[in-house]
């Protein structure tokens, strides 16, 4: 028979292993588990979220309690500046700056005399009467100089000055928005 004898290789891999069973005999892992990353994603995050949540509302819940609100005064609105209409029985000479609008606000007559203008109208299928030439000048349309036109009614209508300086003679209730 022979001896088996025992290698130093041998002992130390039996050493090794003793130890490592005495030292995971040691470890409590129910103290100290391993954490998988679906744990922090799905549970560890949404309580850590509900908890901060929490201490927000109460942080905030306790400030409004704190809040003196005898001394508050809402903001003054101031108001916001709407165009006056101008009202005229006779024929005036107005001037029009390069993208200025003028809008009737009720019946109006217009006569471009110098510079460029078009119609403005938000319904494609109405405008500007043209007296003078008995046509209807419809949205984007320039109006011809020295004809005698009329804006029936103010629902939008009016004319868009196309150059640096527009004269038109208005007669009417208008109201002009600086472009």
């Amino acid at each position: 028979m022979k001896s088996k004898k025992l290698t130093v290789p041998a002992i130390v891999i039996a050493a090794a292993a003793a130890f490592g069973v005495t030292t995971a005999a040691a470890y409590d892992s129910s103290e100290d588990p391993l954490i998988s990353l679906s744990y922090l994603t799905k549970i560890f995050k949404t309580e850590l979220l509900e908890e901060l949540n929490e201490t927000i509302e109460a942080e905030i819940a306790e400030r409004m309690q704190n809040l003196d609100m005898s001394q508050y005064q809402p903001p003054k609105e101031e108001p916001k500046e709407e165009p006056v209409p101008a009202v005229s029985s006779t024929y005036e000479v107005v001037e029009l700056s390069w993208g200025d609008a003028l809008y009737a606000a009720s019946a109006c007559d217009i006569m471009l005399r110098s510079g460029q203008a078009y119609c403005i109208a938000p319904d494609a299928s109405q405008g500007i009467a043209d007296y003078t030439a008995g046509t209807e000048i419809y949205n984007y349309e320039y109006l011809t100089k020295n004809h005698m036109c009329l804006i029936p009614r103010g629902d939008g209508r009016g004319i868009m000055a196309d150059a640096q300086s527009v004269f038109v003679m208005v007669r009417g209730e208008y109201t002009i928005v600086e472009g």
